[in-house]
């Protein structure tokens, strides 16, 4: 039985952010990544694009989700779908953000400085 306990749950920190992975290939994911991102109040994702969509549902907390040139309010319950290409990110409100985050196993995630990466967390 596949199963992973919460306690294995692999995580990740990229700069205050906290990353726990739920699902990834090297962990029996072959086609899919699952995780949650914890966004401390006031701080964010940084700007970046991936190689294929990505979707984004707040599970506590909310803030304001920018997808190039647009921008809204994001709160517990809404979903986002970031197109392949697209630069998008999310500054946490005033309580912080939980989000899931679901996409293709091996997605790049392409950042503003020029740098490309399959993080672990979908790898």
């Amino acid at each position: 039985m596949p199963l992973e306990r919460a306690a294995d749950h692999p995580t990740f920190e990229l700069g205050s952010l906290l990353i726990t992975s739920f699902v990834a290939p090297a962990r029996g994911g072959h086609e899919c990544a699952l995780y949650r991102v914890d966004v401390p109040a006031g701080e964010g994702l940084p700007p970046h694009r991936h190689d294929h969509l990505d979707v984004f549902t707040v599970l506590s907390g909310g803030g304001r989700f920018h997808l190039d040139d647009e921008e809204c309010e994001m709160e517990v319950g809404d979903s986002m779908v970031v197109p392949v290409g697209v630069r998008h990110y999310l500054e946490a409100g005033s309580g912080g953000a939980e989000l899931m985050v679901a996409m293709l196993a091996g997605t790049k995630m392409f950042r503003d400085d020029g740098s490309e990466s399959v993080p672990p967390w979908v790898s």
